[in-house]
């Protein structure tokens, strides 16, 4: 294609322009740039950026970066298609201009160190600086003053309808509304998002594989629920309501009505009962069958989550908080998956998926990893088996994935 995105899953400025492009509805390739590597550092990356930071961006020959310069060529360039982003009329510039430079110099300013202080550092096992957040939610309470005012006189920011002022905030808003700066938010009635009550209450961290693999089975089964973020930083996992749920004080916990439950296999399992008549169909009454996928579900908690989880984390999350890749340990587990990988070669040479002929827990709870190492040089290992390859292709398409995806905004 045209248009190529060069960036990180997790990178909010890459994220931006992806959803630029959404907006407008334009088709693009993305590149996934593996940081463990370098990439960022060096050809042909850093011909496009100079500062090795993602994102950056082609469009034929056009080379940029700078994720809100990309976007303001996409507004213009693409004017025609999709949501307009823009405008033709040089005083709804003006207005559009000065909110652009409010969210790139203060908002964003406030609202990426909080996003990096509570959701980043704790998955990392770094300590949150409490002293940093309160200083940066006090920043960001001065921004959102000034936006409720605004608010109360238009509709979006920039005026009357939705802009590229409003769209650059939508990643860290995102992220941040799963915090405990929510409060902030929604005591501005102009900026509030709604509470929703449900029956089905999934405790949770959006980059954390097992939550995942619950809102998956969920999203199959497409079933409601209320997603509640668990503040780490605040150490809310460590202690009560949470701990009464999850005693040993790890995300997901889940509750249906009086039901609570952690683990988040025995969760998924629980859904695949419970809801046995919704949605997609995930377990077998077949005894047989049931055994069957039993045995592959013992091999996926077991063998191939206990190599695909710390690549993941070696290769994608390392790299992103400026930690060194252990290039030795990435070696070790890549030799355990490929072991395990050939096993999967085999199996599914003689059935379309892992647990039978059909789409079951075995092959859902693999998805959150392999969405993960499929952003990695481990890709290859999946590719040069051909069944394993096609196999990736078809649990990855799930629209169920899809709707997770949409949901967590990753």
């Amino acid at each position: 294609m045209a248009i190529k995105v060069h960036g990180n899953p997790f990178s909010p400025p890459s994220q931006r322009v992806l959803l630029a492009l959404a907006e407008k509805d334009l088709d693009y390739e993305y590149v996934f740039v593996d940081m463990s590597a370098g990439q960022h550092k060096k050809e042909p990356f850093i011909s496009i950026n100079p500062f090795g930071q993602v994102p950056a961006f082609e469009d034929g020959d056009l080379k940029l970066f700078e994720s809100r310069a990309i976007t303001r060529y996409i507004a213009y360039a693409y004017a025609d298609k999709g949501t307009p982003l823009f405008d033709q009329d040089p005083k709804k510039v003006a207005i559009i201009s000065v909110w652009l430079e409010v969210e790139a110099l203060k908002f964003d300013a406030a609202g990426s160190k909080l996003s990096f202080e509570i959701l980043i550092k704790p998955l990392l096992g770094m300590t949150t600086d409490e002293g940093a957040v309160e200083q940066q939610q006090g920043q960001l309470a001065s921004v959102l003053d000034v936006y409720e005012a605004r608010l109360s006189e238009s509709k979006y920011l920039g005026g009357d309808s939705f802009t590229l002022v409003d769209l650059h905030h939508v990643p860290i808003v995102n992220n941040l509304m799963k915090t405990k700066v929510k409060a902030l938010f929604d005591a501005r009635p102009h900026a509030c998002l709604g509470e929703v009550s449900m029956a089905i209450k999934v405790h949770g961290n959006p980059f954390s594989p097992p939550s995942q693999r619950v809102l998956l089975a969920l999203a199959e089964k497409d079933l409601d629920y209320e997603y509640v973020f668990v503040d780490m930083s605040a150490g809310q996992h460590k202690k009560e309501p949470f701990i009464s749920i999850n005693p040993f004080g790890q995300v997901p916990a889940f509750e249906d009505g009086d039901l609570k439950l952690f683990e988040s296999r025995a969760i998924t399992r629980y859904i695949a009962y419970a809801y046995a008549d919704k949605g997609t169909p995930l377990f077998d009454q077949d005894p047989k069958k049931v055994a069957i996928i039993s045995v592959w579900l013992e091999v996926e908690a077991l063998k191939f989550d206990a190599a695909g989880s710390k690549l993941s984390f070696e290769i994608l999350i390392k790299p992103l908080l400026g930690m060194t890749t252990d290039e030795g340990a990435v070696e070790q587990q890549q030799g355990q998956l490929a072991s395990v990988l050939d096993v999967y070669e085999a199996r599914l040479s003689e059935s379309k998926y892992l647990g039978g002929d059909s789409f079951t827990l075995v092959d859902l709870h693999h998805v959150p990893i392999v969405n993960n190492l499929m952003k990695t040089k481990v890709k290859a290992v999946f590719d040069a088996r051909p069944h394993v390859s096609a196999w990736v292709s078809e649990i990855l398409a799930r629209p169920a994935w899809a709707k997770v995806l949409d949901v967590l905004k990753i």
